[in-house]
């Protein structure tokens, strides 16, 4: 697809350094819908003239967007604007979770209110409930398996992130679904600690069976009172013994 040219604006005598200013444009022009998922950026040298920046400039503003999954460089053929987030992306929302360092009772907030709107979005739409309801189980079947096979923790917690990946994934909002995603990542390394505490460990299974019968049920009120019931378990075992 050509992507129109006038979008691009040449860089005035400012502060902000040359591959800042490429960034911001590439962002202004995805923001504004004028640049899509999918759309091949201008080359290299065509964008440092519109922009009025060098090609070293353009170059190293590319790589950056590369390196956060924005887009992806195709050597002999282009730069595209990526259709889709890359596990192997650099994730700037988790890493701002990192920095912002939020307390264990924000992160049990933030996870509660996530899993009462995934939890709404889904019982509002059947077919949703109908696509999801046998891979839940199975990975309560698997979770089982793990235990009784005295799996390690982190082989628990896997499974269990999968099981609520599954819940964001299939809720059909893909905006929900990448901030709870990032949010279950900060949690991992919490969910392994509180995993060894057998309190917990007998808890994941009661409680996912619980969303799925609510699922099944179509009830709010018991898929609420599961993950309220997680994250209460969760967040006593982690203000029990701070670590």
């Amino acid at each position: 697809m050509a992507i129109d040219n006038k979008i691009w604006n040449a860089r005035p005598q400012a502060n902000q350094s040359a591959p800042d200013y490429v960034i911001e444009q590439m962002r202004e022009a995805l923001l504004s819908g004028q640049l899509k998922p999918g759309d091949r950026v201008p080359p290299e040298l065509e964008l440092a003239e519109l922009c009025g920046v060098s090609r070293g400039s353009v170059r190293q503003a590319m790589k950056s967007l590369e390196i956060l999954g924005v887009l992806t460089i195709r050597p002999g053929d282009g730069t595209y604007i990526n259709t889709g987030i890359s596990e192997k992306s650099f994730n700037p929302l988790a890493f701002s979770l990192l920095i912002a360092n939020p307390s264990i009772k924000e992160l049990a907030d933030a996870r509660y209110a996530l899993e009462r709107d995934i939890f709404e979005l889904l019982l509002a739409d059947d077919a949703l409930i109908e696509v999801i309801i046998q891979p839940l189980e199975d990975n309560i079947l698997v979770h089982k398996k793990l235990l009784e096979e005295s799996a390690p923790p982190q082989q628990l917690v896997d499974n269990d992130l999968r099981f609520h990946r599954l819940l964001s994934h299939g809720c059909g909002n893909t905006l929900i679904q990448i901030v709870y995603d990032y949010v279950m990542d900060f949690f991992q390394h919490y969910l392994i600690y509180t995993t060894t505490r057998q309190a917990e460990r007998d808890q994941t299974i009661s409680a996912h069976e619980m969303i799925v019968e609510a699922l099944r049920t179509k009830s709010y009120p018991m898929a609420k009172q599961a993950a309220q019931e997680t994250v209460q378990i969760w967040y006593d075992l982690m203000t029990e013994e701070k670590i």
